[in-house]
């Protein structure tokens, strides 16, 4: 099984102290976990706008991260962009919304046949993606 982990628990992998929970499963799954290049999108405007601060930081982890998942970075390709209007169009049968990036990464996990991690499960659940949450 293969993983696509949404930007939410990427934000919290930054942090000083990980969920336990978290650290586990990555472990656990590291040769199967993918990410998103809208998620590296989201996690850039984040880190943007951080106080000044936190910024090299912030990307610092954010280089390293990019480097760590190359390989593993799933693109937004013709075929992702097909299956994200498949997703448009499902959604609006049973309308339903979603935000453009949330469903960017449902259609990539979708499209790859990848499993989403989120903690953000409600946001998902109408999408048709297998989801799991790492932290319950």
């Amino acid at each position: 099984m293969s993983f696509l982990i949404d930007t939410d628990l990427l934000w919290l992998l930054e942090r000083k102290r990980v969920p336990p929970k978290l650290t586990a499963w990555v472990r656990e799954n590291e040769g199967d976990i993918f990410l998103s290049v809208v998620s590296f999108a989201e996690l850039q405007f984040g880190a943007d706008r951080a106080p000044a601060a936190h910024r090299p930081g912030l990307t610092s982890w954010l280089a390293e991260t990019r480097r760590a998942f190359s390989a593993a970075t799933e693109q937004l390709t013709e075929p992702v962009l097909v299956r994200w209007k498949e997703l448009l169009a499902d959604l609006k049968r049973q309308n339903r919304t979603m935000t453009c990036e949330d469903s960017l990464i449902a259609a990539t996990a979708l499209a790859h046949g990848h499993t989403l991690a989120t903690h953000n499960r409600r946001h998902f659940e109408s999408a048709g993606v297998p989801l799991i949450d790492p932290l319950s």
